[in-house]
Parts: structure tokens; C-alpha cells; sequence
């Protein structure tokens, strides 16, 4: 811009550049996930409620925002959640770009869980022992989002791992340290638990049980019929197509096919009333979970076999090695990651049907969600769903984790 008397004769002189591209790529940098996951609780903080405050149990609730709450850990949570934000967009030299993110996210869930706790405290003092303080969108959503970013960071972040482990095992760890002590026990999903401590451990136990035994079985079935279909591909050709029929059968739908059959037999052959078979219960429940757990073993099985080398058998056979000790010795172990996902997906599936088999009276965490369905007790239908999760969640790492430790030498 220039001010002067005449053409050519500036009299003042000053222009606006804009700042340097460059600069701004040395100073930006998005982690996409997080930013996406932080906006999103962002949004929920905003547009939701952090709770929901409910007289008594069965009446109408009212959303109470995250500002509402008392005390003042919702500036804490704001405030903080604005540092996770600006974390995600600004560069970090090095690996601890991920590391910052995911120390602030330990931190907020943390933050967020303890003020749910201590609203739901002044609440029950206030309002009475019969006051139900329910955990609203503006804390699921939240909480969602800060797991998917320690895991995306975790994921992205090889240097740092052991770091971010570290603060999402201690995360974890005074998270059962809050439940154990007390702070959370006047939220809701805490009160259903107390007036059903024996039955939701009787129901742990069963729905444990009744995943575990029917993947134990698919094992049984499943690794010797991918083997054969291996073997003998004559057999490959029917035995999946009768276990891909098997899989896209609605799981109550197989329950109710089985309900008749088992109640008929049990009639026509009393020795099995005796065993304990019955048309209802456990063992339609067993089945047919077996029956779903078949295909993902008894095909990664063949998958597994599929994929050894022809040329490494051959070696094997040059150096004298028998069928049996190729298949110990050489097959097996390579194919071992293959069948151990096979596993892995069949064992997680079982543990998700197994919630559907309380209706056929055969136990679980079913019973509390279905239950709180029958009632419209949103915190009781979580009771049964979220220690449903969370055991799939477990298996799932856990299988992982035995899968990289099994994992032979020179195998992607």
C-alpha cells in the first residue's frame, strides 16, 4: 500500500505477506486419528449430557451437561481436552508426538471417570440413596474416543510402546483401583451391580464357561476336518459348504431349530435326561455355538496348511523326515499363526453369541441385558454388554499376543 503526492513519489510504504508455507508445515501436523477422535468427544461435551440424574430408579431422566457438574474437574476435562486437540495439529519432534497424546489421554479418562464418580457421590448425598445417576453420551463418547486414540497411537508408535503401555496399564489399574474402593459406587451401573453381586459372578462364570467349552469342541472337530479337507480335496468341496450353510443361519433362529430336536430326543431316549441334555439351557446353547466356531477353525486350518511351501516338504522328504515328523516338525509350526487367528476370530465370535443364548435359559451376561431391556434399565442392559466386551477384548489380545510369541522365525 502506498500514500504519497504524486505518481512516483511514495510518501509511506508498508504490504502484508503471508506467513511462509513452509513455516506452517514445520509447525503443523495432524494426527488424523486423534484430531478426528478429539473433535468428536469435543462435539459430544457440547451437544450432550454427561450424566443423566433419575429421582428413582424407573423414572424419567434428565441430561445434565458436563459444565453442570459439581465440583470442578469439568474445567479440568475442558481444559485439558483443548491441550489433547492442540497436540494433535502442532509437530513434535520425534516420537513423542504419541507419546504426549496418548500420556493426556491416560489422564482424561482418568479425569473423566473420577468426575462421573464424584458428581454421582453429591448427587446420592443430596438427592438420597434412591437417586440414580446414569453415565450420559457426553461420557461413552468421550471415552470411546480417548480409546481409539491410545490405540492409534500405540499402534503408530513402535519407539515410544513401551511408554504408552506403561500409562495405559496404570490407567487401567487405578481405574479398578476407583471401582474396588468405592468412589464409583453410587452410579447407577454400580448399584445394579451391588443388588446383583453373586448372580452377575454365577452369570461371569457361566457365560465363560459355556464360550470356552464350545470353541474347545470346535477345536476338536475343526482342526482334524481342515486337515482332512487338506488332505483329501475331495472332502473340501462339501464339508465347507455344509459349514458355510451352518454360518449364515441366524443364531436364534438355530436355537429354535434345536429347542424341538433336543426336547424329542430326550423323550425318545431317557438316558439323556439323566446326562443332563435338556431341550432348553446349556446344551442347545453348546451346540450350536460349536456349530458357528467350526467354520473360522476348521477353514483357517486348511488355510494354514495351504500356505507351507511344496518346496520345504520336499526338503524335509530329501532329509529323510516320515509324514509324521513332517507334519510336527514342519507344517504345524508354520501354519500355526494361520490356525491360532482361526482361533482367535472363533472364540471371540462365541464369546459375543453366548449373550444371545440367555434366551434359551442357558445363563451369561444375556440375562442382565435382556433383563434391562424387558425393563427399560439402559444400566442394567450395560452391566450384562459391557463385561461381554471387555471379555471379548481380552481374548482377543491375548490370542494376539500368543500368536506373535509363536510366531516361528522368517514368517510374515
Amino acid at each position: 500500500m502506498c500514500l504519497g503526492t504524486g505518481p512516483g513519489f511514495p510518501l509511506f510504504h508498508f504490504s502484508l505477506s503471508p506467513v511462509p508455507s513452509s513455516f506452517m508445515s514445520r509447525l503443523l501436523s495432524i494426527s488424523k486419528v486423534p484430531f478426528s477422535a478429539a473433535v468428536l468427544g469435543l462435539a459430544a461435551f457440547l451437544l450432550t449430557g454427561f450424566v443423566t440424574f433419575r429421582p428413582n430408579r424407573i423414572a424419567a431422566g434428565k441430561a445434565v451437561h458436563l459444565t453442570q457438574t459439581h465440583g470442578d474437574l469439568w474445567i479440568a476435562v475442558l481444559g485439558l481436552w483443548a491441550v489433547l486437540i492442540t497436540l494433535s495439529v502442532i509437530r513434535i519432534p520425534g516420537r513423542w508426538q504419541n507419546i504426549s497424546i496418548s500420556i493426556l489421554s491416560s489422564v482424561l479418562l482418568l479425569t473423566l471417570v473420577a468426575s462421573a464418580g464424584r458428581h454421582a457421590a453429591f448427587t446420592a448425598a443430596q438427592a438420597g440413596s434412591i437417586a440414580r445417576t446414569s453415565l450420559g453420551p457426553a461420557f461413552w463418547t468421550p471415552l470411546f474416543a480417548l480409546i481409539v486414540i491410545l490405540t492409534d497411537t500405540w499402534l503408530n508408535e513402535e519407539n515410544g510402546r513401551k511408554i504408552i503401555s506403561l500409562f495405559i496399564i496404570a490407567t487401567c489399574g487405578i481405574t479398578l483401583w476407583m471401582l474396588v474402593s468405592g468412589r464409583l459406587d453410587d452410579l447407577s451401573i454400580m448399584q445394579e451391580f451391588a443388588n446383583r453381586k453373586q448372580r452377575f459372578f454365577d452369570e461371569m462364570i457361566a457365560h465363560l464357561l459355556l464360550a470356552g467349552s464350545s470353541v474347545a469342541l470346535a477345536l476338536l472337530i475343526g482342526i482334524p476336518l481342515g486337515t482332512l479337507a487338506y488332505r483329501k480335496r475331495r472332502v473340501y468341496n462339501p464339508t465347507f459348504f455344509i459349514l458355510n450353510i451352518f454360518q449364515t443361519i441366524p443364531s436364534l433362529a438355530l436355537f429354535g431349530i434345536l429347542i424341538p430336536v433336543l426336547a424329542a430326543l430326550t423323550l425318545k431316549f431317557p438316558i439323556l435326561s439323566s446326562l443332563g441334555m435338556k431341550g432348553i439351557g446349556a446344551t442347545p446353547a453348546i451346540i450350536a455355538l460349536t456349530v458357528y466356531s467350526l467354520l473360522p477353525v476348521a477353514r483357517n486350518t486348511y488355510t494354514g496348511f495351504a500356505t507351507v511351501d511344496p518346496a520345504v516338504i520336499e526338503a524335509g522328504t530329501g532329509m529323510g523326515m516320515t509324514k509324521r515328523q513332517l507334519l510336527f516338525r514342519v507344517e504345524i509350526p508354520i501354519a500355526s499363526p494361520v490356525i491360532l487367528n482361526g482361533i482367535r476370530v472363533a472364540l471371540v465370535q462365541a464369546i459375543g453369541l453366548t449373550a444371545v443364548a440367555a434366551l434359551i435359559g442357558a445363563g451369561g451376561m444375556g440375562v442382565f441385558i435382556f433383563q434391562g431391556l424387558g425393563q427399560a434399565a439402559n444400566d442394567l442392559i450395560l452391566l450384562g454388554a459391557i463385561p461381554t466386551i471387555l471379555f471379548a477384548v481380552v481374548a482377543d489380545t491375548a490370542l494376539a499376543g500368543v500368536m506373535a510369541i509363536t510366531k516361528p522365525e522368517g514368517i510374515e
